[in-house]
């Protein structure tokens, strides 16, 4: 069970801190087929076999997988797939599907953060706030949107769509040469990137640290800026320490690992659970 610091507890029940949201949130979704949604990696191979890659392509493409050079691979994988192929294959993946939201989406609206920012394309934590209507307390924005800063200051929560989603396939961010188009095109949107995880505490959920989304995010961010206020990284146990470490040293992130020897990721839920109560508590206090 994660032990979780008193700090962040509260400022996420002060409503301070930020929560990033990585496909690992979104795999515990099941439609009525019980398939879940695509991470990364199943995403590119769906990619490789609908675009038809084979031969030397097909096995670079497999090695880059293999040893997590996503982003590489993807760019061989889209380099020649003309838009409405792109457009189906996203549709199949994300939106036919109909994926409901799970209790991770569950629980942190209870938790009930200002502000979410989330890589994925999907709209499962959107359906679980209600936020697809407007005027329920949600304001949704991507980050082509040029009012993200008039949002920030609002009444209401908000989800960051930091990769775009499924509703406007053609601004997915999905290779190398997407995240350096948008550094050109989009520079106010990461210069409000980085004034948020800079001053804010960070609360990362179903990310992998070593996820290229999450590495060129950090990348493109000064959350190392001297701080005794560390961000933080749910994870289960397994990563090297030494990797846990350096985290520690490049990012200030600390990582709060769960045991997940089952593969069921129950322990996680049950954190989850714990830190909704916890945070409760310290508003019940804060109330009186």
């Amino acid at each position: 069970m994660i032990n979780w610091p008193e700090s962040l507890c509260e400022e996420l029940a002060a409503r301070r801190a930020i929560i990033f949201i990585g496909s690992g949130i979104s795999s515990g979704s099941k439609n009525l087929d019980d398939k879940s949604p695509p991470d990364w990696e199943k995403l590119l191979k769906n990619a490789s076999e609908k675009f038809k890659i084979n031969g030397e392509e097909l096995t670079l493409v497999r090695k880059l997988i293999d040893k997590g050079s996503l982003l590489d691979a993807a760019e061989i994988i889209f380099d020649n797939a003309n838009n409405a192929d792109k457009r189906n294959l996203f549709d199949e993946c994300f939106a036919t599907p109909k994926f409901e939201p799970c209790n991770y989406h569950k629980l942190i609206q209870k938790i009930n953060p200002k502000i979410l920012i989330t890589t994925n394309y999907d709209q499962l934590y959107e359906r679980q706030c209600n936020a697809l209507i407007a005027g329920n307390g949600y304001t949704v924005k991507k980050y082509t949107d040029k009012t993200i800063l008039n949002d920030i200051r609002s009444k209401d929560n908000l989800i960051i769509k930091a990769h775009g989603c499924i509703t406007e396939k053609e601004n997915l961010i999905l290779t190398r040469s997407d995240y350096f188009r948008i550094k050109q095109e989009n520079g106010d949107f990461y210069k409000i990137l980085d004034s948020l995880l800079t001053i804010s505490t960070v609360l990362f959920l179903g990310c992998s640290m070593t996820d290229p989304d999450i590495q060129l995010i950090l990348e493109n961010t000064n959350i190392s800026a001297k701080s005794d206020h560390p961000h933080y990284a749910v994870m289960a146990k397994g990563q090297h320490e030494a990797l846990n470490k350096a985290m520690k040293k490049s990012y200030n992130i600390e990582i709060l690992e769960y045991d997940n020897d089952d593969g069921t990721h129950l322990e996680l839920t049950f954190s989850l659970e714990k830190l909704v109560e916890k945070i409760d508590e310290i508003k019940s206090i804060l109330i009186q």
